[in-house]
């Protein structure tokens, strides 16, 4: 426990809270590749750069799709903010030495209201994200390191303009320094916008590099997972994510975590803080995750994994 505590020190000593909005803030596109997907992860505060076998993992850090034993296949809804809808759809295929996976994300914005110069309403338009891609994780060298990556192509469409870019994503996953540690990295989004919404002018891209950790302590009463990530966005603060799950009976897990890219309290509601449980049974897993956002809403996930 006492590297968990060091760890943990290394990153808060990294992090300083915001005392003003980041000059960077809003100045890339296609931000829908910022919101996480999966259940399990946004109950865990988005800590899930050192989880490993986990099909949704491959959003968060490819390598972590190493380890997944047979071929699974995991779906994931999201009611949203405001009027949007999320979904997450992917298929791995373990092989001997590595995992490959297709999987496909995206985003409905729901129908917007246009108006003139004036404010008179126009009718209305639709705006819609998707992203498309396919992974491979695999063991590398020794049987502690494993490494992955992401070819992505995604699209964006606003009424009758569209933008489209192709991305990669890599990462590392490797045993930590006492058993039952994994450490985790990925740098994501990496790549070129082909085509801008208008003109020559072409969104910069929200480059993301992610660094955790996870650790399952031993001689504990239950058994647990503990999470932290320490991210650095190109377009904003540097911020940390923690997460717990515990395994509180049978196939039933509770999972609390936070996040301090969104701290401090809205009213009576704590920010940053996220919740969620999992249920699983033989080869099925259903997950659900809650978060709050100030102002803007309520935001739910419901995730099912399934082998086959």
């Amino acid at each position: 426990m006492r590297y968990c505590a060091l760890a943990a020190c290394l990153l808060l000593s990294a992090w300083q809270p915001a005392t003003a909005i980041n000059s960077n803030a809003g100045t890339t596109g296609f931000n829908f590749l910022k919101v996480g997907v999966g259940a399990r992860s946004t109950a865990l505060g988005g800590a899930y750069a050192a989880v490993t076998g986990d099909v949704e993992a491959t959003a968060w850090n490819p390598a972590g799709l190493f380890g997944v034993k047979r071929r699974t296949a995991a779906l994931s809804l999201n009611s949203y903010l405001v009027d949007s809808q999320a979904g997450f759809v992917s298929v791995a295929f373990p092989k001997e030495h590595r995992v490959i996976a297709i999987s496909a994300n995206y985003v409905s914005y729901g129908d917007l209201q246009r108006t003139d110069e004036e404010g008179r309403a126009l009718g209305t338009f639709g705006a819609a994200d998707l992203a498309t891609y396919v992974s491979i994780a695999q063991r590398l060298g020794p049987d502690w390191l494993a490494v992955g990556a992401n070819l992505k192509a995604v699209y964006s469409s606003i009424d009758e303009f569209s933008s489209d870019a192709y991305l990669v994503d890599l990462g590392l996953l490797a045993r930590g320094p006492i058993q039952g540690m994994s450490l985790g990295a990925s740098l994501t989004n990496i790549g070129f916008v082909r085509a801008g919404f208008a003109g020559n002018f072409k969104d910069s891209l929200p480059v993301h590099i992610r660094l955790g950790l996870a650790h399952r302590p031993a001689h504990m009463p239950v058994p647990m997972l503990l999470l932290a990530d320490f991210n650095l966005p190109n377009d904003n603060d540097p911020y940390l994510s923690f997460g717990l799950e515990i395994k509180v009976a049978g196939g039933l897990y509770i999972r609390p975590g936070y996040s301090t890219r969104q701290t401090g309290v809205s009213g009576e509601d704590p920010l940053g803080v996220t919740a969620g449980a999992g249920l699983a049974i033989d080869r099925y897993t259903v997950d659900y995750a809650y978060s709050s956002f100030s102002d803007l809403g309520d935001v739910h996930r419901v995730s099912v994994i399934g082998g086959f």
